[in-house]
């Protein structure tokens, strides 16, 4: 599915606690099964720092020409570097990533061996480049804090202009099938993935393929919940796929337990 290039952002309102801009790129994992962001409550895990791209890149499966950047965050290390959708990761820290078995576990590997240095080749457009920078170092405080994210409640009556949309994605990794919410994320940028609502097969009027997916950067704030919805542009003739982005409609004050 389509992802967009340029995310959509939203900012958490002026005076909110805001963190260390990253977005989680070694371990993300798109649609990959058995790794999946987690709906509230969520287990924790013992806290500890860690180096952090700032992109989501797929590592679901082995690709000979490189790993592909999926989306950047705005603000983090691969938007410092130039990284930029679509980009193909060749190899990080002299490490190979082009074609090998493990990608998901290789980028992790190259990304914390750096010591907080970034050296990536890339493939664009054809042409290979080399980047140099630092990596976003997230360190564990053990803080509780979080904010909530979900989409508007099923069933709602959606107000003019907005279309309903599935989260499909948080920071990377894929979802639960059940449809959980809302999901649980620490204070600062997350990107999210969300497709168009894909309604039973005996109620669509387009092809499955044209409900596509797009990515929203969101500034989480800790004891926020966050509504997402898409924003419909211009007038959509019957059978044909909206143009659409997504939109936080609601952000409102909620404890994150």
């Amino acid at each position: 599915m389509p992802l967009n290039p340029s995310p959509s952002r939203h900012t958490a309102p002026p005076g909110r606690h805001r963190g260390r801009a990253l977005l989680l790129a070694a371990l993300c994992l798109s649609w990959a099964p058995g790794v999946l962001a987690q709906p509230a409550p969520v287990a924790t895990q013992a806290p500890r720092d860690a180096f952090e791209l700032g992109a989501v890149v797929d590592v679901r499966r082995p690709q000979a020409e490189g790993l592909r950047v999926m989306a950047v965050t705005p603000g983090g290390a691969a938007d410092r570097l130039g990284l930029r959708a679509g980009d193909r990761l060749l190899s990080l820290n002299g490490q190979a990533l082009a074609g090998v078995d493990a990608p998901r576990e290789a980028l992790a590997r190259a990304l914390q061996a750096g010591d907080g240095r970034l050296q990536v080749r890339v493939r664009r457009d054809g042409e290979e480049l080399d980047l140099a920078g630092t990596a976003d170092l997230q360190r564990a405080t053990g803080s509780a804090q979080c904010g909530l994210v979900a989409t508007y409640p099923p069933g709602g009556t959606l107000p003019t202009g907005l279309l309903a949309v599935d989260i499909v994605q948080v920071e990377g990794r894929g979802v639960p099938a059940d449809g959980s919410e809302p999901y649980r994320l620490p204070p600062g940028p997350r990107v999210v993935i969300v497709r168009e609502h894909v309604p039973p097969a005996a109620q669509r009027s387009r092809a499955l393929n044209s409900y596509a997916s797009r990515a929203v950067v969101i500034d989480v704030a800790a004891d926020t919940r966050y509504v997402l919805a898409g924003r419909i542009h211009g007038p959509t003739a019957p059978g044909n796929a909206p143009v659409w982005q997504p939109v936080v409609v609601q952000a409102r004050s909620e404890p994150c337990r």
